[in-house]
């Protein structure tokens, strides 16, 4: 029995791996171009922004919890940091505004779902209304132009090295993220409350401030997420991330096997997801 339970858990564990892995298989054998390495490294980039948003996600989901407003918190960070720098500002100092930004949202996230008590569908449904006003403020000649050169070099389809920046940059924020979820009392608290938030209390953990520290964690990663958006794409306008993104991002979190009802996730899982989806 114990075999048998161990064979499932390594089965899920590996199942979006192995699903990736068919897909190729699949897809390379209806259209060899598929698999070959430009089209996989315009796959990879691609999936950049979604892999970003959905380890967002994957916080959020791992305490039974979920964030509708995270997408177009990332149009109104990548407008309002697009704005400052096309009217002049330095790049260290719209990177700051868009992070601050970003935090500030996530608090309020977190304080109405923690402190006040309110289904977290509910509270970042209005959060979402608010950003999709705000950016449309913001963004007021409807379409910006980024071309800072360090952004546009960190979002450089081609690198002298062997993988792009924002591909690197992914790949080390994946690796802080796995370390933070599994060899940190953070993630180790994260997960209990996922998995019972009554026996997280009766073990000591305080459910609120952790709520709360998971929402402004994901915020962080939904700064990153605007970051690279606007690396990418020098033409900046309100549409960028929205639903659309969002939707991506928890769909690259589900399949990579984060659980919607909380206490089950990785993010190993997340990047194949998103990977599978831009796939």
């Amino acid at each position: 029995m114990i075999n048998q339970r161990s064979l499932l858990r390594w089965g899920l564990d590996f199942a979006p791996l192995l699903l990736l892995a068919l897909l190729l298989v699949i897809f390379g054998g209806v259209d060899s171009r598929i698999v070959s390495v430009n089209n996989l490294n315009i796959i990879v980039l691609q999936a950049t922004s979604v892999a970003l948003l959905g380890l967002a996600m994957f916080w959020i989901l791992l305490v039974g919890e979920i964030d509708l407003s995270a997408g177009n918190l990332v149009s109104f960070s990548a407008v309002t940091m697009g704005t400052l720098l096309s009217s002049g500002y330095g790049l260290v100092p719209s990177l700051a505004v868009g992070l601050f930004s970003c935090l500030f949202f996530g608090l309020i996230n977190g304080l109405m779902v923690a402190i006040l008590k309110l289904p977290s569908f509910i509270a970042t449904l209005v959060t979402t209304l608010i950003l999709q006003g705000a950016t449309l403020m913001v963004a007021k000649t409807g379409t910006i132009l980024v071309l800072n050169p360090l952004l546009r070099r960190f979002g450089a389809f081609t690198s002298a090295y062997i993988l792009p920046p924002t591909v690197l940059f992914v790949i080390i924020i994946a690796a802080l993220c796995w370390w933070l979820a599994k060899r940190t009392a953070f993630g180790l608290k994260t997960y209990a409350i996922g998995s019972s938030a009554e026996r997280a209390v009766l073990a000591g953990i305080s459910v609120r401030g952790q709520k709360v520290c998971v929402f402004l964690v994901s915020s962080i990663l939904v700064f990153f997420t605007a970051t690279v958006v606007i690396a990418r794409i020098p033409v900046v306008n309100p549409n960028v991330g929205g639903i659309s993104l969002l939707l991506d991002a928890i769909a690259a979190a589900v399949i990579g096997g984060t659980s919607l009802f909380g206490g089950r996730g990785m993010v190993a899982g997340v990047i194949c997801g998103a990977l599978i989806i831009s796939l």
